[in-house]
Formats: structure tokens, C-alpha cells, sequence
């Protein structure tokens, strides 16, 4: 066969010569017939090698399908064999278990034992959840965590250097805070100004703390200072070429070197009021600080000391001489970019927050780290701290709101702390918070418009206020005596409203 193929082929080439012989011949001659015939006898040993080749290739793709197969069912022959003697084993040797069960039992044996051992493990399960519930093992377990936890950071204190450390009162852990169980106050509020600040969005706001001003920043670029009594803007300065974040002021002196801002150009900038002959105050930059290398998102003041803190994208928190811009200090934070900031001059430490959800509590003044706030998942944009210092709330990006409680000898060892208190409230990312002056109230707002209020001693909402029916909340500032609350919408619309009692 392979003999006639190889005549074929060549026979195939040589009509093709042929051809080429006769096209010439034809056209010397003038003649066609010797091409025709010679073109006709090429094409049909053309179209024979052609079938014969076709033929070949089938020939030779079902030999090696036939191998393959006869190599597959053998193989599965021999699983075959080899799962029914493993059956036949198993049958002389599980004996099933004589339970009741509510599923029907399959024909297989083994397969009905299975199901029985199921519905046995399921009892098990339930006898075992019911004990934990009877005898409340998960509290006392919880119990116990927190124990544990407690001796290892005690450990963990000692790898701290001792200059930073003091050693702890004995009963450091154990002693107790009387909460306030008081009946929430009865509060009503009434809107006394509603002002078109600025061309977009209020990004953060502060009422100064003889509630005669209220500053405000915006994306527009611009900080702007308003008259409390009148709504009327006293005074506005486009202060970066990029959006302003963040603006805090000192509360014991506001017109000399008592505001800063912070903002997008990675810039921090200290400001004081300068009145003219009428008495018009006017904004006037004193200092301006560039070593964070990212986006300021949160500002805050040590009245008292004087000194300025800022956090920023760079995960740094620096601090600042107020008056002379000179830095201080400039701590790394570990967890990652910081979102908000707030102090405690009390207990002289600086909470900071971000995307994380921890919060890192720094020295104030200083730079060790002082402890951590932890348990919570979900990132961080506002943080408030109460009049006392014992007492953090965190606003987070999934709507909640978490409290956490310091020890009554504050950072006297490095801590871990979780929260003891969740509310959850809005329907979006809380981006403010503020406790009230007295710590009984808890103000938040939220990305879902809502400024609500909440009575944390009882964990309840008393109620909410808003700017309008569809605008977001974006900032919110109390004032020191808390009879003033103003917020900042998305719109860049400022809402101001005064306190009365009921």
C-alpha cells in the first residue's frame, strides 16, 4: 500500500510537468487538446491523493481512540474491582448504630450508618449549646479573656522603657466608675440660622468658645468666619489652592495664634484675627508648616499648652509649638493613615484614628505610645473625647458608634482596651461626633443626613435633627457651654441651632 501511494504521488508530480509541457506546446503550435488532456489527468490524480489521504488520517485517529479506550476501561475495571471489595470488606465490619432519626435511611449500609452518626453529633451539639446557655459559660469565659488579656499587658509593659512608665496602684484594674444612671435631660432645640457658607461641601467647623464666631472650611478652598449673633460672614480668605479639611481653634485665645487649618496641599497653617479701626476682624496667616508628606485630615488643640497636633495621610502625628510653628515631635503610627484626632490635656494624651479602626493613644507633649483602642473593624473618621478623659467615642465608616472606657490610673501600663458600649444608629458613615459638656449626651452625624443624639448612660437615641430633607451631613461643632450646635452640609449649606430646656 505504501508502494502505491508513493506511484500516486509521483504520478501526480509528473502530470503536473506534463502540463506545463503542453501549456508551452499549445502555445507554440496553436493547439489546446495536448493541454486539456494533460490539466484533466493532473486534477483526477490530484483528487486520488487527496481521498487517499483523508482516508489514511481517519485510519490513524480511530487506531489511537481505540487504544485509548481500551486502556480507560481497564482502568476502570480496576476501580471497579478495587471499590467492591472495599464494600464487601465494610459490610463485616461496621455495625450501624441503633438510633433513632427523623431522615429516611438509605439502602446502602454504609451510608446509613453515616446518617446515623449525623443525628447523633447533631444531639451531642444541642445537649452542649443548651448546657453553655444554662450555666452562662460564655459570659464567664469572656469573663476570664478579659483576665488574661489584663496579665498580658502587664507583661507587655515591661518591655517598654522604664522612663515612660510608672508602676501601676495595686487595684489599678479593679476599681469601679459610677456611671451616670440619671433620667436622659429633657432638651429641645431651635434653628436660629441657616447660611449658604460656601460653594461646596463644609468639611469641618468650630464654634469659638464665647459662642460670638463659628469658622468654617470647605473643598472650595476657602476658611470663612461667620457672626453667630447676625449669620453674617465677617470675614473669608481662599487659603489653598486645593480643598481645606480640617480647622481647629484654642479656646482660650482664638485671635492670637488660635486657628489652624489643614488640608489637601499637605500644608498646616496657624492663623490670627487682626481688627482694623471698626473693629472688624480679619484672618491673618502667622505660620505655615509643610513636612507631612500627606493630606491633613484631622487637627486639634492643647489649649493650656499651646501646642498644635495634626494627622495626617503620612500615618505621622506632629506636633506643634502654636505660636512659633516650631515641631515638637513627630510620632509614626503603625496602624496606618489617620482620619481624625482629639486631645485630653487632662490625662495628656492624643487619640488618633484612621483606616484601621484602631485607635493609638500617644503622649501629649511626647512621643511614646501610650495604648491602644481596639475591637473595632471598620475605619474611623471622627473621634470625641469627654470633659473628664475617661471616656472615647469613635465614629466608623459601617454607621456605628463605639465607646470605650479608660482606667481610673491612665496609662500607668500600656493597655490594650475594648470598647463597652455600640451604638448603632445611622445609615452611612458617621463623620462627627461631640460629647455634650455634662458627658450625658452624645451628638453624631452621619453621611445619611442625621445629626443624632444619644443618652449613652441608657444607650438610647433621644432624636435627631437635620439640615434638610436631602442633604448629608459632613461636620458639626458644639459649643463649650452646649447651647449652640452647628452642622456642614454636602451642599455646603451651615445649619445653626440654639438650646433650650423643656
Amino acid at each position: 500500500m505504501i508502494l502505491m501511494i508513493g506511484w500516486f504521488e509521483w504520478a501526480e508530480y509528473l502530470s503536473i510537468v506534463l502540463t506545463i509541457i503542453g501549456l508551452c506546446l499549445s502555445l507554440t503550435i496553436d493547439n489546446q487538446i495536448l493541454f486539456i488532456i494533460a490539466i484533466t489527468f493532473t486534477l483526477i490524480l490530484s483528487l486520488i491523493n487527496r481521498f487517499r489521504s483523508e482516508n489514511r488520517t481517519k485510519a490513524r485517529i480511530a487506531g489511537a481512540l481505540s487504544l485509548q479506550m481500551r486502556r480507560f476501561s481497564a482502568e476502570v475495571a480496576e476501580v471497579k474491582e478495587t471499590i467492591d471489595e472495599y464494600i464487601e470488606k465494610q459490610k463485616t465490619v461496621i455495625t450501624p448504630p441503633k438510633l433513632a432519626s427523623n431522615t429516611p435511611k438509605s439502602d446502602n449500609q454504609i451510608i446509613a450508618s453515616l446518617q446515623d452518626d449525623l443525628d447523633s453529633i447533631n444531639k451531642s451539639v444541642t445537649s452542649i449549646i443548651e448546657y453553655i446557655k444554662e450555666h452562662k459559660l460564655e459570659l464567664r469565659l469572656k469573663t476570664l479573656e478579659q483576665l488574661y488579656q489584663t496579665n498580658q499587658n502587664i507583661n507587655k509593659s515591661q518591655n517598654f522603657p522604664s522612663s515612660s512608665i510608672k508602676l501601676p496602684d495595686k487595684n489599678a484594674l479593679t476599681k469601679t466608675v459610677n456611671y451616670d444612671l440619671e433620667a436622659p435631660p429633657k432638651i429641645a432645640w431651635k434653628c436660629i440660622h441657616i447660611i449658604n457658607a460656601h460653594q461646596q461641601s463644609v468639611t469641618d467647623l468650630k464654634i469659638t468658645k464665647d459662642n460670638n464666631y463659628l469658622l468654617t472650611t470647605s473643598w472650595d478652598q476657602y476658611l470663612r468666619l461667620w457672626s453667630l449673633e447676625t449669620g453674617i460672614e465677617i470675614d473669608g480668605v481662599e487659603i489653598s489652592d486645593q480643598g481645606v479639611v480640617a480647622v481647629c481653634v484654642n479656646n482660650l485665645d482664638y485671635i492670637n495664634y488660635g486657628i489652624a487649618t489643614g488640608g489637601l496641599d499637605q500644608d498646616v497653617k496657624i492663623w490670627s484675627l487682626k481688627g482694623d479701626k471698626n473693629k472688624s476682624w480679619r484672618l491673618s496667616l502667622e505660620h505655615t508648616m509643610s513636612l507631612h508628606q500627606g493630606s491633613i485630615n484631622g487637627l486639634a488643640i492643647a489649649n493650656e499648652q499651646k501646642i498644635l497636633l495634626s494627622g495626617s495621610s503620612d500615618q505621622t502625628l506632629k506636633q506643634w509649638d502654636l505660636e512659633t510653628g516650631r515641631l515638637l515631635s513627630s510620632s509614626f503610627d503603625e496602624s496606618g493613615a489617620i482620619g481624625a484626632v482629639a486631645v485630653c490635656e487632662k490625662h495628656e494624651y492624643v487619640a488618633v484614628g484612621g483606616g484601621d479602626g484602631v485607635i493609638s493613644l500617644w503622649q501629649l507633649a511626647g512621643e511614646n505610645k501610650l495604648g491602644a483602642l481596639i475591637g473595632n473593624m471598620s475605619s474611623l473618621d471622627a473621634i470625641s473625647v469627654n470633659s473628664t478623659g475617661e471616656l472615647i467615642a469613635g465614629g466608623c465608616a459601617d454607621g456605628s458608634i463605639k465607646i470605650w472606657r479608660l482606667p481610673t490610673t491612665t496609662f500607668s501600663l500600656y493597655l490594650e482596651i475594648e470598647p463597652f458600649l455600640e451604638l448603632k444608629g445611622h445609615q452611612g458613615q458617621v463623620m462627627d461626633l461631640c460629647f455634650s459638656p455634662d458627658d450625658k449626651l452624645l451628638y453624631s452625624a452621619g453621611t445619611d443626613g442625621l445629626i443624632k443624639i444619644w443618652h449613652p448612660s441608657s444607650s438610647s437615641e433621644l432624636g435627631h435633627l437635620k439640615i434638610s430633607d436631602d442633604n448629608r451631613i459632613f461636620s458639626l461643632s458644639l459649643s463649650k457651654d452646649g447651647t449652640i450646635l452647628a452642622a456642614g452640609g454636602v451642599d455646603g449649606t451651615v445649619k445653626i441651632w440654639q438650646q433650650s430646656t423643656l
